[in-house]
């Protein structure tokens, strides 16, 4: 979402006016009611105001963490702190040049490999300084059961200096509502870190406009659900399958995906059991429906989408973490990160001629930290995504010569190493690799080489 140029700076001055207004008068101070004095203190390293600021910030490798210093009342009735990361990213490609692919660029995403390559453009050098993000939270009633925590975050996308809104929610009681990462991620299982901006091409991940809930912790288990508004990405309607009852009707309008609106919210929802932080395991759950039109039979019809997954982390010594994501469904494109985009989450079914078909796909991501010291930190994962019966479909979208909506897997390879020099400064190298296959192209490959030089504040 771009936003008008003015709104970072609206945003900070009436942080600072709310900031002001806590100021307690004279008068207060002789009454004794000194918790609303405003103080400049340490957030990240203070046990008490860190954990009332990350009891409801977006969690995961990919996510700001608690920023370094906060203001805040005595009482923590009031709190409010500023963050961000600034991270300038030099590489190239090598047999590929996915850097220069509308859509990729310093994202490492795995769907835009061109296939084939291009003689002579398959090798390219960047230094790319449009990878930063800020963000905001204000905290009233820290620590207490009633805390209520807003949080914006704004941000580039790697591909130009457009500001972008990423994420705008309130928190309270358990319930958040707003702009946010989907309920069905799982932050923490997700990937470990990595220099690529965007991550695995089989991991779960999307922001949505979502209402949810998640439950208290009851001696290790926790539950929760929301409501989303849907994304949908299909087909244009139009048949491309095997002949239907001797018939050819191929190119014919036989669904129409576009004629109604859609008015049935998605509904994610996981269980989840951790003895620990990184062990731990989670099982979720994502139902949707999506309605069309029956240009056969002219009539309103909907179709059933769904996906499961299972998540977790496994720490059996101190240094040492797992991480493992496992993604099945129908219909679930939006959801898998290189399948987001791809119009073949919905398409014609061979069945019942007039009726749209929920296509499986999958996305399963490990990985795997090791951490030298308190400075130094190895990380590796592999990935892989997967979507299957929609070659024809996948040849009808195909655009261009780099065939980009012709998918039918995808795999993703990351090694890396990171140094923190201070806790705000923190560098990185990293070895890439991709391989994107089509159902009518073959396949392409790309490799890639980067180092990061990231600030956090």
């Amino acid at each position: 979402m771009q936003i008008p140029r003015n709104t970072l700076s609206l945003f900070l001055l009436g942080a600072i006016s709310l900031s002001l207004s806590a100021e307690p008068s004279s008068k207060e101070e002789e009454n004794g009611k000194s918790g609303r004095t405003i103080h400049f203190s340490k957030a990240r390293n203070d046990s008490t105001r860190h954990s009332i600021f990350e009891r409801n910030r977006p969690r995961g490798n990919k996510e700001i963490p608690v920023p370094h210093f906060c203001i805040h009342t005595d009482d923590h009735k009031f709190a409010l702190t500023i963050g961000g990361q600034v991270n300038p990213i030099m590489g190239c490609d090598l047999r590929n040049n996915l850097y220069e692919q509308e859509g990729a660029g310093i994202n490492f995403a795995t769907k835009y490999i061109p296939v084939p390559a291009v003689k002579g453009q398959r090798a390219d050098f960047y230094i790319n300084a449009l990878n930063a993000d800020i963000d905001f939270q204000v905290v009233g009633l820290g620590g207490s059961n009633d805390q209520i925590t807003g949080y914006v975050k704004f941000g580039t996308s790697g591909n130009d200096n457009t500001l972008q809104l990423k994420d705008a929610y309130v928190s309270w009681r358990g319930f958040t509502a707003g702009r946010k990462t989907t309920l069905f991620k799982d932050g923490i299982a997700a990937q470990p870190p990595t220099v690529d901006p965007q991550g695995p091409c089989g991991m779960v991940d999307g922001t949505a406009y979502e209402i949810s809930y998640r439950s208290p912790d009851y001696k290790g288990f926790m539950a929760a659900i929301g409501f989303c508004t849907p994304t949908y990405y299909h087909s244009s309607g139009r048949y491309y399958g095997p002949d239907y009852n001797d018939k050819d009707v191929e190119g014919e309008q036989v669904t129409n995906p576009n004629f109604y609106t859609q008015n049935v919210p998605d509904l994610p929802m996981w269980v989840e059991w951790h003895a620990s932080e990184y062990n731990r395991v989670r099982v979720s759950a994502i139902m949707r429906t999506f309605i069309y039109r029956d240009m056969v039979q002219q009539t309103k019809r909907h179709k059933f989408g769904w996906g499961v997954m299972l998540s977790g982390n496994y720490n059996p010594i101190k240094p040492l973490i797992f991480y493992f994501q496992g993604v099945y469904g129908q219909g679930i494109g939006n959801y898998i990160q290189d399948l987001s985009g791809l119009p073949l989450s919905f398409t014609p079914s061979s069945d019942h001629l007039g009726t749209m078909a929920a296509n499986p796909m999958m996305g399963v991501t490990f990985g795997v930290t090791y951490n030298l010291s308190k400075r130094w930190q190895v990380n590796a994962m592999a990935s892989e995504a997967r979507i299957w019966n929609v070659g024809p479909y996948a040849m009808e979208n195909s655009s261009g010569d780099a065939h980009f909506n012709d998918y039918r897997y995808a795999f993703y390879f990351a090694a890396n190493g990171f140094y923190k020099i201070t806790s705000y400064l923190n560098v990185g190298l990293e070895y890439l690799y991709g391989r994107r296959g089509t159902w009518n192209f073959g396949a392409g490959i790309d490799n890639r080489i980067q180092t990061q030089f990231m600030l956090t504040f």
